[in-house]
């Protein structure tokens, strides 16, 4: 008995092959300092669109330290006596950052079902998006001067496996921003409960480092099993980890990594900051946009006779942590060792 099949001879030219219309898309977190940015200072990225709206390229900022001298009383003579605090400057400058997309020619799009102007489209976005957070995380990683290390190491080649973060780290260096440092660390304003202004410094660790807090700090499992009602409101469910002793704990993948710390080259390490208030400045560069000042270039092309269609992003822009008198303004950074999850 003969029976019709498709599963193979010559029949098998007429099996139906169907493609996905559309495309998947690898996973890229969220923007992290997206919710970190102001442009009044107030947060963790200062963005300054000085020249959004006038010519240059290099932004000078200056720092004026706290009067700090006794003063007169009495009818002392005042008179020459007058106190004079230093003033100290950074600098900052922007270029230009573009990329673009492209596809064949109308026939590349028949050949598909996938909208190629589309995917273009939403994949430049992404890209600039996570150019422009990346950017930042580069700076904070970028030779910070303030440093502690775990076990008070004297340096990444002495750093061991077990020399892993805890929350101590983040509450020495937080008493540093309080109590130390000069000038002090600002804390970022979160909140304002009624009267009360409620502020907060941040904690950012790779997701590394935080597995190792989960898993073999006490302090922080005890404090997690007693973070109160769990709801939206609660800080392990809007994006920090937990809310402990005025500093948020914040977790994230861009924090920098390595393995070659130790002395044999073989301990895989991470860096942790504790950030306040303007800890980097984002320099925002200006296009003119149909006759306005605008500072995110879009644009959509065809070329070839129209054969051909390409879109284009770009933003002239500049990053810098923060450094004045060769210190830190806001960032203190933790150098541990980490589990290496792989």
């Amino acid at each position: 008995m003969g029976l019709i099949t498709f599963s193979g001879g010559i029949n098998s030219a007429l099996r139906v092959q169907r493609w996905g219309t559309t495309l998947w898309h690898v996973f890229q977190r969220d923007q992290f300092f997206y919710h970190f940015t102001s442009g009044d200072g107030q947060n963790i990225v200062h963005e300054k669109l000085d020249f959004t709206k006038k010519a240059g390229f290099q932004m000078t900022e200056g720092l004026i330290m706290p009067f700090v001298g006794d003063g007169v009383i009495n009818d002392e003579i005042l008179e020459d006596s007058e106190e004079a605090p230093d003033f100290f400057n950074m600098t900052w400058t922007i270029s230009q950052l573009r990329n673009a997309g492209r596809y064949a020619g109308e026939e590349t799009q028949q050949m598909t079902e996938t909208d190629l102007p589309t995917e273009i489209r939403n994949g430049l976005g992404d890209w600039m998006k996570n150019k422009k957070d990346i950017a930042v995380f580069d700076q904070l990683a970028g030779s910070p001067t303030k440093i502690y290390y775990v076990n008070d190491r004297a340096g990444t080649s002495t750093i061991v496996a077990g020399d892993l973060c805890t929350l101590q780290q983040f509450v020495r260096a937080k008493t540093y921003a309080t109590s130390t440092a000069y000038p002090k660390i600002p804390p970022i304003k979160v909140a304002k409960v009624g009267e009360k202004t409620i502020y907060r410094y941040v904690g950012l660790m790779h997701d590394h480092v935080a597995y190792d807090l989960a898993m073999n700090d006490p302090v922080y499992q005890q404090t997690v099993r007693d973070a109160g009602v769990r709801g939206v409101d609660n800080p392990m469910f809007s994006g920090a980890l937990i809310d402990y002793m005025g500093t948020l704990l914040h977790a994230h993948d861009n924090c920098p990594t390595f393995a070659t710390w130790g002395s044999g080259a073989n301990v895989a390490g991470a860096e942790s900051y504790l950030l306040g208030r303007q800890a980097v400045i984002v320099g925002i560069g200006g296009y003119k946009i149909r006759d306005k000042n605008g500072y995110l270039r879009y644009i959509e092309k065809r070329f070839d006779y129209e054969n051909q269609f390409g879109v284009a992003v770009g933003i002239i822009k500049g990053e810098a942590r923060a450094v004045y008198n060769s210190k830190d303004f806001s960032v203190v950074a933790i150098r541990s060792s980490r589990t290496n999850i792989s």
